[in-house]
């Protein structure tokens, strides 16, 4: 049994009323002249939402209300899905519930970022058109030469040498043939290189300079190889943006990337490269060193050097260096031995 009051649709006039089930299937509502009767199935009743007042609408308009919501949902307990309405209420009102709830979203959404928007970024940035790729290359290396790279000082005669040397090496490398090799003198980023989309690898004359032989030089635009046969570069960029990948994947709109593009230089100079993506880049560069004899340890010596800031160069700040020379690094180049 319920009590409530009851309201006919037509009139601001309120009654009170008891509604009592007349067969398993169907209420009935009898009080000051009123005695009519519904199937459950015809009654539309108000969720329950904390302790809030419930609703009763009949077909013919009028409604009931009440503050009994254990009543009510007595009451409802035989129809169909109201059992589980009642299981979410338990659930809504408990504050264990809630922060058990709160957590799962959170790992869920840990999950997503960790895991589904590396992937979705991995199979966008192998998708892009090459036209899309080659404007955001140029759009990249013409940001850094406004902001922190300067003409190079090389000699005509060492640039001929090493871009000699770069077209060697992507002579044998499939699918970078394309590649080009572009210096740049650069205060700020010191001894370093960049990969940056479309094939472009840029190099600093303070790397050049401080290189003792061409086979660290080697070593280093290998890495940098792998990086752009790996997308490095476009990953980071999607990845750093989670909503703008999220409406390529649901729209398949991949000419949206060129929108941020502005962001990617950066990008690459004040972040660094994700420990997996340093780690294909590192373990590319073994390979290609052991398929050409060129030993390991060159490109573990010339890391030590930016790491211990010798000759004229002054150490890099983490947060500057986009290819932090770790010890790990280091030593497996030493050994000769891909990242575990």
């Amino acid at each position: 049994m319920l009590k409530g009051r009851y309201y006919d649709g037509s009139s601001s006039r309120q009654r009170n009323v008891t509604i009592v089930p007349s067969s398993p299937s169907a209420l009935k509502v009898i009080g000051d002249g009123i005695s009519f009767t519904y199937p459950l199935s015809d009654i539309k009743v108000s969720s329950r939402i904390g302790n809030t007042r419930r609703h009763l609408n009949f077909p013919d308009g009028s409604q009931c209300e009440t503050d009994d919501n254990d009543a009510v949902d007595r009451l409802l307990s035989g129809i169909r899905g109201e059992a589980t309405r009642r299981l979410l209420h338990q659930w809504e009102s408990s504050i264990g519930y809630v922060l058990g709830a709160l957590l799962i979203t959170v790992a869920l959404l840990w999950l997503g970022v960790n895991n589904a928007i590396p992937v979705l970024a991995k199979r966008i940035a192998f998708s892009l058109p090459a036209t899309t790729e080659r404007m955001l290359g140029q759009q990249a290396l013409a940001g850094l030469d406004k902001t922190v790279l300067e003409p190079t000082r090389l000699s005509l005669e060492r640039q001929t040498e090493l871009k000699a040397l770069f077209a060697n090496m992507t002579s044998s490398i499939e699918g970078a043939q394309d590649y080009q090799i572009e210096f740049r003198s650069s205060r700020k980023m010191g001894p370093n290189a960049l990969a940056l989309p479309s094939g472009i690898v840029v190099i600093t004359d303070a790397l050049v300079n401080l290189s003792k032989t061409d086979n660290e030089l080697v070593a280093v635009l290998a890495h940098e190889i792998g990086h752009l046969k790996q997308r490095h570069a476009l990953r980071r960029l999607l990845q750093s943006s989670t909503t703008g990948i999220l409406l390529i994947a649901i729209t398949g709109d991949l000419s949206s990337v060129a929108s941020l593009g502005a962001w990617l230089p950066v990008l690459l100079v004040d972040t660094k490269y994700s420990r997996s993506f340093e780690t294909e880049a590192d373990d590319f560069s073994l390979d290609y060193l052991h398929r050409h004899n060129i030993p390991t340890q060159s490109f573990a010596d010339i890391l030590q050097r930016i790491e211990s800031g010798s000759g004229a160069i002054g150490q890099l700040p983490d947060f500057i260096s986009t290819h932090p020379a770790t010890p790990e690094r280091i030593r497996n180049f030493r050994l000769g031995r891909n990242t575990d």
